[in-house]
C-alpha cells in the first residue's frame, strides 16, 4: 500500500494532505496491478461490456483502434446512455486492487481523482489487463520514465532496430527507463522484459517533479495533438476522449492533477481560480451546465485556447475539434488551474 499512497502524492505539482478516507481506502486495496494492454477501459460493472461490440477493448492484447473503428454513432451512444463505462488506465500505469471476481478486477486508477474514489478512479477490468509483476513496480518507483508527450500515440518495439511493432501505446503514458542512447529509450514492461521506443515520441524524467511547468501555450500545443481523435464516453487516451478525460490528460501530461470529471474539475477543492470572461487565457478550463448555480449540474467542458476558441471533446460522433467560445444560458464558468 505504500506504493499507491507514494504515487498518489507524486502526481502533481499541487500538494495536498492525503484525507483518512484516502488512507483508508488504500488499506483496503489488497494488491497493486499494472496495466498489461496499450489502455485498459474501466467498466462500470463487469456485466455493462457488450458481448459482440466491446469483444475487442477485454482482450490481451486489446484492440483499441479496432474497437473504435467498429462502432457506429448509435454505439457510441449507447455507452454514454447505459453508463457503462467509466474512464481508462494507460499501459504500465499502477491501479489498486480492491476485488476479483470472475475473471474480472476492481480497481482504482490513480491519479484519476474523483469523489467516488480519492485515490483513484473506480471501475473493472478483465484480469488479463493487469499485471501482477512486483519486479515491474520496483523498477517504477526508483528508475527514470519516458512520457509519450510529442504524439497522440505512439509505437513501443520489441527490438532495438525498431523493426518489431510490439503496440501503439498513448500519450501521457509512462514506463521506467532502463537506458537512453542517442535517440533510442529501452523501458521496462509489465510482466517482465523490455521494449524500445523513439525519443522523436517522448521525453525522460527523473521524476515528476521534473517536469517542467506549463504554460497556457504549452497546453494548448498538446491538445492540437488529438484534433480530429474520436469522442468515446470514458476516454482517457490519445485514442480517443470524452470531454473531461481531454482536460484531465492534458493537464496531468503536464505533472498537474485535478480531478477526472468535469464538476470534480469546478469543484476541485480549491485548486482552480474562477476566471471572468473577459479574463481568460489560453489553458483555462471553461464550464456548462445545465443548471448554473450547482457544479453538480456540469456536465461539459473545455478548454480555451486563445483568440475566442476553445478545444474540446464534445460528444458521440463529434471528433476532438477547435469550436468558437460559447457564452449561452448554460455556461457555468471558468476556472485557472496554472498558477504562474
Amino acid at each position: 500500500m505504500i506504493n499507491i499512497i507514494f504515487a498518489l502524492a507524486l502526481v502533481n505539482h499541487v500538494v495536498t494532505a492525503l484525507p483518512s478516507i484516502v488512507l483508508e481506502r488504500a488499506a483496503a486495496a489488497k494488491q497493486v496491478g499494472y496495466i498489461s494492454v496499450s489502455v485498459a477501459t474501466l467498466w462500470t460493472t463487469s456485466s455493462k461490456p457488450r458481448p459482440l461490440v466491446d469483444a475487442p477493448a477485454l482482450t490481451n492484447p486489446a484492440d483499441i483502434d479496432g474497437w473504435l473503428s467498429s462502432m457506429n454513432v448509435s454505439q457510441y451512444l449507447d455507452l454514454t446512455d447505459k453508463s457503462r463505462t467509466q474512464t481508462q488506465a494507460l499501459y504500465g500505469a499502477q491501479v489498486g486492487i480492491i476485488s476479483e471476481q470472475d475473471g474480472w478486477y476492481e480497481i482504482e486508477a490513480i491519479g484519476q481523482p474523483t469523489p467516488k474514489d480519492p485515490i483513484g478512479y473506480p471501475g473493472w477490468v478483465p484480469t488479463a489487463q493487469v499485471s501482477l509483476d512486483s519486479s515491474y513496480g520496483k523498477l517504477q518507483s526508483k528508475n527514470p520514465f519516458a512520457a509519450i508527450n510529442k504524439v497522440a500515440t505512439a509505437p513501443l518495439y520489441r527490438d532495438a532496430l525498431m523493426k518489431e511493432k510490439y503496440l501503439e501505446i498513448s500519450y501521457d503514458t509512462r514506463l521506467p527507463v532502463i537506458a537512453h542512447i542517442g535517440r533510442l529509450i529501452q523501458v521496462a514492461v509489465p510482466g517482465g522484459g523490455s521494449a524500445y521506443l523513439s525519443a522523436n515520441h517522448a521525453t525522460v524524467y527523473g521524476s515528476v517533479s521534473n517536469i517542467p511547468y506549463p504554460t497556457g501555450n504549452d497546453l494548448v500545443k498538446a491538445g492540437k495533438l488529438f484534433l480530429g481523435r474520436p469522442y468515446l464516453w470514458g476516454g482517457a487516451s490519445g485514442f480517443a476522449f470524452d470531454c473531461s478525460g481531454l482536460t484531465h490528460t492534458l493537464y496531468d501530461a503536464h505533472g498537474i492533477t485535478i480531478a477526472r470529471d468535469a464538476g470534480s474539475q469546478a469543484d476541485f477543492t480549491g485548486h482552480g481560480t474562477n476566471v471572468a470572461r473577459s479574463d481568460l487565457q489560453a489553458g483555462d478550463l471553461m464550464y456548462y451546465a445545465s443548471n448554473i448555480t450547482s457544479s453538480s449540474s456540469i456536465y461539459h467542458v473545455t478548454m480555451y485556447i486563445g483568440n475566442n476558441e476553445m478545444i474540446e471533446a464534445h460528444g458521440a460522433g463529434i471528433p476532438v475539434k477547435i469550436s468558437p467560445v460559447r457564452f449561452g444560458d448554460d455556461y457555468w464558468g471558468a476556472q485557472r488551474f496554472l498558477t504562474h
